[in-house]
């Protein structure tokens, strides 16, 4: 597999203060042909900004959440004929420096989803604000009880995968409950049940040169439940 195979998905919500400075970083490690940006529903204006970077923008009429904003990204890849996605958010805590090391796996035919930690090297997790520091690696170990994969940080949203994942028909990434943050761990889950090959790999999670408030948009217990419930779902067997 070649890197012209794949594109980039940023998902971008109300990120106006980040999104140009990520898409310029961007610019140095990705195409921009190569690249879309899906845009839940911002009423910041952040949408306009990437289109006018001369990035393709596809817009949401509401606001769904990041697991809509991945599904219509993997849509439109596969209708673009591309054979893998790299998920980015534009607040700019993923680093486009760290793309080539995240789909390499891909590339190497080495692994079907990859997924970054900060916890895989020493300094990885060194930015992380204190609290989750610590209950990042304890939520790991709690879902790893439900989970056929010892992951190291579930949370870390700097992914790739093969998009051939989404031929398989016990794969189905585009239920309606799944919309908000409940797709990044019903992929977590279903990888590892029906056996994928799944790599970690060793990322940084940035948060310096954001304001404080804008450094997650999780709302503790409602959203943490959201992370959750696909877990207990399908290991219970009350979803699919």
């Amino acid at each position: 597999m070649h890197p012209g195979d794949g594109f980039v998905v940023v998902v971008n919500y109300n990120q106006e203060r980040e999104i140009a400075r990520f898409l310029s970083d961007l610019k140095g490690f990705w195409p921009v042909e190569k690249t879309l940006v899906i845009d839940d529903a911002s009423t910041d204006g952040s949408g306009l900004l990437a289109a006018a970077a001369g990035y393709e923008v596809l817009q949401h009429a509401t606001n769904r959440g990041v697991g809509a904003a991945i599904a219509s990204g993997i849509r439109a890849a596969r209708g673009r004929s591309a054979q893998f996605v790299a998920i980015l958010s534009s607040n700019g805590k993923m680093l486009p420096s760290e793309l080539a090391r995240v789909i390499a796996p891909i590339l190497a035919n080495e692994a079907d989803y990859v997924t970054g930690s900060r916890f895989l090297e020493n300094d990885g997790a060194a930015s992380v604000p204190f609290f989750r520091r610590y209950t990042i690696p304890l939520a790991s170990i709690f879902l790893n009880l439900f989970l056929q994969f010892n992951y190291t940080d579930v949370t870390c949203g700097y992914r790739a995968y093969r998009l051939a994942l989404f031929d398989d028909p016990r794969f189905d990434i585009y239920q309606p409950w799944l919309e908000r943050y409940q797709l990044e761990y019903y992929q977590h889950f279903v990888v590892a049940k029906y056996g994928f090959r799944i790599q970690e790999v060793p990322v940084h999670i940035v948060y310096g040169h954001l304001e404080k408030g804008r450094r997650s948009k999780i709302k503790p217990i409602v959203d943490w439940w959201k992370m959750l419930s696909p877990i207990l779902f399908l290991w219970l067997r009350i979803k699919k």
